[in-house]
């Protein structure tokens, strides 16, 4: 008996082949895709886990050394000293290091509505004697986030230091630039991390 091959059979196959190709390659793409998306899910997760072992680890130090000089505020890992009189910018500045500190430097709008709730006109670590108009914390930072009052800073007479004035009612916008001759108390920071 002689087999015959009739074409039909033949197509029939190959579309079948063809088809089962098909499918193949969509679910290898699939998987190629869901492969990235996990890899770049994990790659997320790692980099949440490092920052957050990173956070423990300066807690754990905050706590280990947190402890703050008496007369001095704790919050988080920051001890913060308010003054009881009143000095210039500079005079202010030479205080705070004396203290191993410096006047502080608001890195937060928690911190900021902090230092607002101390509840006196106090000098801040933040100055543009250097150049005008370009403000720097006294680390040597540039201003990234400010909370100045409206019209503020406006180098009235050559004003170049910062100061938190808590008597304006918004809780957290109260900076003004002022004269950094001008007498006024201070704060300042001493960070625990």
């Amino acid at each position: 008996m002689s087999c015959k091959k009739d074409g039909v059979g033949d197509q029939r196959s190959e579309r079948n082949l063809l088809n089962s190709y098909n499918n193949l390659t969509a679910e290898r793409d699939q998987l190629q895709t869901s492969y990235s998306s996990l890899s770049k899910e994990r790659d997320q997760l790692q980099t949440s886990y490092n920052n957050l072992t990173k956070e423990r680890d300066q807690l754990q130090t905050c706590n280990k050394y947190g402890t703050c000089p008496q007369d001095w505020i704790r919050s988080c890992c920051s001890c913060y000293y308010i003054s009881t009189n009143e000095k210039t910018w500079d005079g202010s500045r030479n205080d705070c290091q004396a203290r191993g500190a410096n006047l502080v430097i608001i890195n937060s709008r928690e911190e900021q509505a902090l230092i607002k709730a101390f509840n006196k006109k106090s000098w801040f670590g933040l100055t543009d004697i250097e150049v005008e108009g370009t403000w720097r914390w006294v680390d040597g930072t540039p201003l990234t986030t400010s909370y100045w009052n409206k019209g503020e800073p406006n180098d009235y007479e050559g004003e170049d230091c910062a100061l938190v004035d808590n008597t304006l009612k918004d809780p957290v916008v109260a900076w003004n630039d002022v004269s950094c001759n001008r007498k006024n108390g201070w704060i300042c920071e001493r960070q625990l991390c």
